[in-house]
């Protein structure tokens, strides 16, 4: 006889919170999405349901990469066009429920918008956090003066050892 168990309650996954890329300890295998991920909209939960799929396939771990305050705030303080859905707690929130397995919360200032996309890609993504995968949206920019796009990555992902993938409009 079988003895069968009951869940009445779901098992939760928690979520792991960092507030900088410095308290994040590599991992062998970080399957990673980044960007501002404001309202985690339809097209947000695509990226981070296909970060979801492919750490199940390699048995890694999805690792999701935001910034605050958001980078226009800090690089145009007197454009006030940018009307934000969520605040940072909310945002920490909704990406919690949609089962990353880590959120790093990157500080944005001058310092940081000056990295370049290959010192954010090599030094930060690939050295720092261990990338095995990214996927972005299609139109996702990065590194000083958002100069970084699907083309470098590409370029990139060779010489650095790691995966790509686009989401498509």
């Amino acid at each position: 006889c079988r003895l069968k168990i009951l869940l009445l309650y779901p098992i939760q996954r928690f979520v792991k919170v960092y507030h900088s890329l410095e308290e994040f300890p590599r991992l062998k295998t970080a399957i990673v999405t980044i960007g501002t991920f404001d309202g985690v909209h339809i097209g947000h939960q695509q990226i981070i349901n296909r970060i979801s799929e492919i750490a199940h396939r390699k048995s890694g771990q999805t690792v999701l990469l935001t910034f605050f305050p958001h980078p226009r705030m800090v690089l145009q303080p007197d454009d006030n066009s940018l009307k934000l859905i969520t605040t940072m707690k909310e945002r920490e929130r909704l990406l919690e429920s949609c089962g990353i397995d880590h959120l790093i919360i990157q500080p944005f200032d001058r310092d940081f918008s000056r990295i370049t996309a290959t010192e954010f890609v090599r030094d930060l993504l690939v050295k720092k956090i261990g990338m095995d995968t990214l996927v972005i949206g299609y139109d996702h920019h990065f590194g000083r003066n958002r100069e970084g796009s699907y083309k470098d990555l590409e370029e990139m992902a060779p010489v650095y050892g790691f995966n790509l993938e686009e989401i498509p409009e």
